[in-house]
Parts: structure tokens; sequence; C-alpha cells
């Protein structure tokens, strides 16, 4: 009998293993992070089936700040933070975390797990989320190629420069145009600016410190405020706050101690303090006796509405014209305030947005030149702008704001075009250092233009089309490379009729044109610096040096007039034409670094140096060169190939020099007497000098039908005076002195040497036709004193100090 039997399954449940299986586990965790532990269970059924996990939604427990996966990782929602305790589980706010976790598989069978999750403390390195301090302090240097800044902010932070767009207001839209750091004291010292700002601008600085946070930051303006001396003038200066304070504590600093501002107490130590509502009404005065520019340095300090303080800084350059004089506007954005008076106000292309405060539309005027198609009151737009400010424009970015003026009150009377502005200046007119002024059309200077330079850049802007300045006065340039005078575009004109122009510094600085008659004098122990760009300058004056930082000329060079090495050397980098004159004296070096036609000279008892740089295209000559003095050869290397040839003229007044390396020939045109003997080579440097050694040369002296006088050296020198009564010094060597004819004169030789062993002279009469047999019919020798007599019919040859007794026959050269 079979029996069948049937097993009835049950399904069994899963367990929960992780962290020790049971009801409950207890975890530890550190702060600050999510992940808890992973839940595993085991299921006896088989084949295995899936198991699920879930957080039971269990009241009392922190269920709410925990998930799991679909695999058991049980995570924090959020890392918890030791020191804020979030828990409810268990006793609140003890960092003990509960959750219940189950366990499903797909029967229906279930396991539960109570976890305690235990959060650690973790000592935790403090967040820095402090920004440090505005940056303060900030002082602007114009000199150098790119302007640069200074100031203070926190100890070793990051400083970055921004350029404002336009709307005052720091934002993302500022360019940012240099970066630098502080040092341990916190200092940073010249962050170089990328570029050269002239007119009004505003700058904003920020401080990030080591944790990346930034700093609030602070503002430093350009202004240019110009107006009349002893009169007041606006300080241009804008809200800084940008509307959000009406209270303001100002400091001026470098007030002259005779300037008065309308507000504020003088300290008596070059600052003002004021606290002012509306900075833009702050003016200052010059003494009416002054006219130039200064560097006012300003200061501002206010508070935010959250409490913290704003700071801005102001370079403000303050210029000062005479009363009765035009006021010039910047080549840039500028600021003007009229006079009482009747004012002229400039403005020459290219211009800014330009200001007028003042202007009395009864009586000024507006002077513009050089504007393409504005030639007349029909091709300007006058309109007024949102403030009800009168608004001339020219073209884009060419303004001219009249504040207060309504356009309406504007008539044809009140412009003039192209006219040519007229300044007189009888004293002193002073740009101290750092500052700029402008000037253009004619200067009648008949005083003193003075640019005092001690490290910043301080600027004379000579406006287009030009300026030509008469008087006969001075231009004046303290002894540093700072000072500059250029063009407001690369075609404007400086022409010097006849100032002299001395000192050291820049003209022209690559943008303007230079035209001299009068005297340009390098007198500094720093270079002055010629550089007219593309344009050559033309010379007809005198351009000198007498200071060790010696006349650099960047441009060519047309001079007729001179050129003085006047123990200061002179460079010329650019080709010299005109054939004009050049005088080298004392130890200095005249350098043409390109080709020239000057014709240059050696002063007597000079010690110079012409160096030719590119010998093969000097087509001038050289008068003058003797002992101590010397022609280098920038293309010439002198070696075993080198040939060196003189060849004199017919006349023998000069010669040419010719000088080869076998692959660079030199011809020089020599004035006066040498002979190739003399010449002397010596290698130096990568090219080759020249020097004369008169000792070395036999000499030529010829004189003619006047009185003469003529010198030799210590070689074997021939003399041939000619007619009158010439005097003769030999020097050394044997000497020959030479009596063509009958009719020579009477003349005198002051060194004539009879000892054969100390350098024999002779007596050549060979050409009056006597010899030896009709000596003693025609020669009569007799004593004068200490002096011998030589007569020879009509004429005669003195010998001075030297004995009758000593002379015969044997001292001549007598006809065959």
């Amino acid at each position: 009998t079979s029996v069948t039997v049937h097993i009835a399954g049950s399904n069994d449940s899963p367990t929960i293993i992780s962290n020790g299986g049971g009801a409950t586990a207890s975890i530890n965790v550190a702060e600050n992070t999510t992940a808890v532990s992973t839940v595993s269970a085991t299921d006896a059924d088989l084949p295995a089936q899936t198991l699920s996990y879930s957080i039971l939604n269990t009241a009392g427990t922190d269920f709410s700040k925990f998930s799991i996966s679909s695999s058991g990782v049980l995570t924090f929602n959020s890392a918890p933070d030791y020191e804020s305790p979030q828990d409810v589980g268990g006793t609140d706010g003890d960092n003990a975390y509960v959750v219940d976790v189950q366990v499903a598989d797909a029967s229906g069978g279930i396991d539960t797990q109570t976890i305690t999750v235990n959060v650690q403390n973790v000592v935790e390195t403090p967040i820095d989320t402090t920004p440090p301090a505005s940056p303060t302090g900030l002082t602007y240097n114009n000199s150098g190629t790119n302007h640069k800044l200074s100031g203070s902010a926190e100890a070793n932070s990051f400083i970055k420069v921004y350029l404002d767009n336009g709307n005052g207001v720091f934002g993302a839209g500022d360019t940012e145009i240099g970066t630098g750091t502080t040092n341990t004291g916190g200092q940073f010292a010249n962050i170089d600016l990328a570029g050269k700002f002239t007119g009004t601008k505003t700058l904003f600085v920020t401080a990030m410190d080591a944790a990346g946070n930034v700093s609030a930051a602070t503002s430093i303006s350009l202004t240019y405020p110009a107006g009349v001396s002893g009169e007041a003038i606006n300080l241009a200066i804008a809200d800084p706050s940008a509307g959000l304070s009406d209270s303001f504590v100002v400091t001026i600093a470098d007030v002259p101690s005779n300037w008065t501002l309308n507000a504020g107490i003088n300290n008596g130590d070059g600052t003002w303090t004021m606290q002012t509502s509306d900075p833009g009404a702050l003016t200052v005065t010059t003494p009416e006796g002054f006219a130039g520019a200064a560097v006012l340095h300003i200061n501002m300090t206010w508070t935010n509405a959250d409490g913290s303080v704003g700071s801005s800084y102001v370079f403000n350059n303050v210029e000062a014209f005479a009363p009765d004089t035009p006021i010039f506007a910047l080549s840039a954005d500028d600021n003007l305030t009229g006079s009482s008076g009747t004012d002229t106000f400039v403005f020459a292309q290219p211009i800014g947005n330009n200001q007028i405060y003042s202007f009395d539309a009864t009586a000024d005027k507006i002077d513009m030149i050089g504007f393409t198609g504005v030639t007349g009151f029909a091709d300007l737009s006058i309109i007024n702008d949102a403030n009800g400010n009168a608004l001339v424009s020219i073209s884009s970015g060419q303004t001219v704001t009249l504040k207060g003026v309504d356009a309406a009150n504007l008539s044809e009377a009140n412009f003039q075009f192209d006219v040519d502005p007229l300044t007189n200046n009888a004293g002193t007119l002073t740009i101290a250092d750092g500052a700029i002024m402008p000037f253009g059309g004619s200067i009648h200077n008949s005083g003193t233009i003075e640019l005092g330079s001690s490290g910043n850049e301080t600027s004379l802007e000579i406006l287009f089309r030009g300026a030509t300045l008469t008087g006969g006065g001075q231009v004046l340039l303290s002894d540093n490379a700072q000072n500059v005078i250029f063009g407001g575009s690369a075609d404007t004109v400086l022409t010097n009729a006849d100032n002299t122009i001395s000192g050291a510094g820049q003209l022209g600085a690559g943008q303007m044109m230079l035209v001299n008659s009068g005297l340009i004098l390098a007198g500094g122990v720093n270079a002055l610096v010629i550089d007219t760009g593309s344009s050559a300058v033309t010379n007809t004056g005198v351009l000198q040096a007498s200071g060790s930082g010696g006349l650099l000329i960047e441009s060519a060079l047309v001079n007729s007039g001179s050129l003085w090495a006047n123990d200061g050397n002179i460079t010329i980098h650019g080709d010299a034409a005109g054939a004009g004159s050049a005088t080298i004296s004392g130890s200095a070096m005249l350098e043409f670094g390109a080709a020239s036609d000057q014709h240059v000279t050696f002063d007597s008892g000079a010690a110079g140096t012409l160096k030719l740089d590119v010998s093969t295209a000097f087509s001038g000559s050289v008068s003058g060169f003797a002992a101590g003095d010397k022609l280098d050869f920038g293309d010439v290397a002198f070696g075993a190939d080198t040939q060196i040839t003189y060849a004199a003229n017919d006349t023998g007044t000069g010669g040419l020099l010719m000088v080869s390396d076998g692959a660079h020939a030199a011809q020089i045109a020599l004035n006066g007497q040498y002979a190739a003997a003399g010449l002397q080579a010596n290698a130096e440097g990568s090219g080759s000098e020249l020097a004369y050694d008169a000792a070395a040369a036999n000499h030529r002296m010829l004189g003619g039908l006047a009185n003469d006088t003529l010198v030799g050296g210590a070689g074997d020198d021939m003399f041939l005076g000619g007619q009158g009564n010439d005097t003769f010094y030999g020097g050394l060597g044997n000497d020959t002195f030479m009596f063509a004819a009958a009719g020579f004169g009477n003349d005198s030789i002051q060194d004539f040497d009879l000892n054969p062993s100390g350098g024999q002279d002779l007596l050549n009469i060979a050409g009056t036709g006597i010899n030896s047999e009709t000596f003693a019919a025609n020669v009569s020798i007799a004593a004068d004193g200490a002096d011998t007599v030589i007569g020879i019919g009509v004429d005669s040859i003195r010998l001075v100090g030297v004995s009758s007794a000593g002379i015969d026959q044997a001292d001549f050269i007598l006809a065959v």
C-alpha cells in the first residue's frame, strides 16, 4: 500500500544581523558626516527572496532625519552638528538620534531594529567668514609706463584694483586693471595698473584674506579741476557713497599754505578737515598771483546704513590759470570753473566729457579747436540734460556740460572756432610734483615755466594744433626723468621760437612734433630725452648737453642749427639730416646711431669722442680732430684685415680718411692737416676707435697771403708760409721751413733747432735760386740781440733765441 505525504511549507521571516543584530543597536558616528551604517539581514527560505529596507515613522524617533536605500544603506539627510543637536528621540538635544529600521521579504515577513546613532564631537578649525577691512591710505603714482597704486590693508591679503564702468558704483561690470599683495605689515606698494589714466576716473580697490573673504571696496577718484587764480575753483568731487549718506568727514592734504578752502579748518600743517553733506560744493582759491598746478590728496569717510564705515580717496589735480588768460581743458574728462570776469574756455580735440561751473552765458566763450566738421555754431548739438544743464555735444564721448546754464540761454556769441589762444606769462608758472597742466596756441613766455617732478610724473600737455613759445623766457625742468612735455595728439606741434628749455625728463614722449629755434639744454644728472615718434625733430637753434645725463634724441633729426656736446653726451638714434654743425667740447661723446650729414668740430683742448654707429652712412665732415679725441666706428671691426688710409687734398687743408675691415668701408672728410702715420687704431668693444697722435705724424703746414701763424707737432714737419709776415712754431722733430721765392716777407721761427742730435731743422731757400756758389753774396747772417736775422734781399728770417755763431750754410737747403 502506498502512502502520499504532503508537507505544507511556511514562510521564514528575515532576521537583521547588522550592528550586532537584535531588537536594538547603538552606533557612534562623527559629526559633520552623513554616513551612518549599512543594515543587513538573512532569510532562511529557499530560493532566497528579495529583501527590502525601510524606516518606520515611529513617533518619538528621529525618522525624518534619515534615509535608507534599497540595499540598506542608512544615512543622515544632512550632516549633524554636535554643537547644534537636533535630535528628539530619547532625550531631546543629547546628540543621540533614534531611528527604527525594518527589513521585509516578498511574503510579508519582517524584522525591525531600533538604532541609536550617537553623534561624536569633532574638534573643528573655526571657519573665518569675516571679511577684512577695506583698504586705506591709498596713494596714486602717475609715473612710469603704467600708473601705480599703493596703500594699506590686512596683512598678507590679496589686492585687486578695478576701473569703474562709469556709474560710480562698484559692481560686476567694472574692469580689473591690477593685482598685488600686502606684506606682513599690511602695506602694498606700486601695484602696476594696466595703463595711464588721465581725466576724471574712479578706481575701486578690494582686499581678500586667506579664507577668501573680500572686503568692501574703497574708491580712489582722479579729478582735474581748473579755474582762475584768486577765485574759487570747484574741486569737482563726486558723492562717493552713491547717495547713501548725507554726512561726510573730509580731510584734504598737501594744501599750499596760502591756498584757502570754502569750508573747514586749516590745521596749519598742509591739511584741512571739514564735515559736509555736499562734497561737490567744495572749492579752493589760490593767491591771485599764482599760476600753475598742484595735486591735493583728499580722503572722505562716512557711515553706511549697516553701520560700516565707507572710505574714498581723491587725487585732485588743481590747475590755476592767471587772470585774463584762457582756461584750457585737458584732452580728457575735465572740470573747469569760470571767474567773475570774462572767460574763454579752450577745448582742443580730442576731449572727453567735460563740465564747466560758473559759466556766464552773457559774457563767456568756448573756443573749439581742431574738431573735424565743426566750424560754426550750427555744427553743435546743444540740449538740456536730465538735470537741466546745457549739454554741448560734438560727437560721441566728446561733450561739454555747462552746470546751471539752460541751453536756451546759449547763442552763437558764446562760441568761437579755431581761434588761436594767447597766454602771457611774465612771472613763474609752477607745475608741482605729480601735477599736469595744458596749454596751446601762442605762449608769450618772458618769465619761467617750471616742471617740478621729484619722482611723480609731472606734465605739460601741448594741445592740438600746438603751441609756440616766444618771449625769450625759460621752460625749466627739474633734474628728474618724470618731467614730461607731450602733445594732445601725435601731430601736435611745439615750436620753441626763442625760449630756453632746460633740465631733465621727456620732450614729446612719442606723441608730439618739435620745432626748435631756441636753446634746448640737457643740464641734469638725468637725461633729457626727445622723442617725437615717427616725426623728425627740426632744429635751427641749439641742442646742447652739459649734464652727465646727456641729451638723447630717439627720433630722426633735421638740424640746420647747432648741436653742442658740451661735457655732456648727445646721442641721436634716428637719421640726422640738414647739414648742420655739431661741436664736441670737453670729454663728451656725440653719437650718431644712423645716417648723418652733420659737420662736426672737436673744440680746442677737447678730449671727446665722435661715435658713428653706421659710419658707412656718414656724409658730413670732421674738424679739429687732435690728440685726445677719438673717432669710434660702430660698424667697423678693427683686426688683421683693417686698412686705414688718409689722402690729403691738393691745398693741404684737409683730406679723406678711409677705414675698412674688409666688409665695411667708411670715408670721413677731415678738415685740417693730418698724416696717415698719426692715425692710431685701438679695438673698443664690438666696434673700433681711432685716435690721432701728432707725435707720430709729419705735417705739411701751409700759409697764405696774410700774416700766418703755423704750429707743428712732434713729427718732421714742413712749413710753407707763403706771403705775409709769418710766425712758425716747429715743435719737435726735424722740421723744414720752406721759402719758395722772393717776396716771402719778414718771417720768424720761434723754436729753430740747430742741434742735429736734438732734431736738426733746416731752412729751404732753393726756390730763390741761391746755390752754394751764390750763397755768400745773397744771404746775410747777423746777430740782433739774442736772435739771428737772416737777410735775403728785402725779405728776412728771424731765428728767435738762436745765436748767429751757430748758423752757417749747413743749416740751409740750396738750389743745385
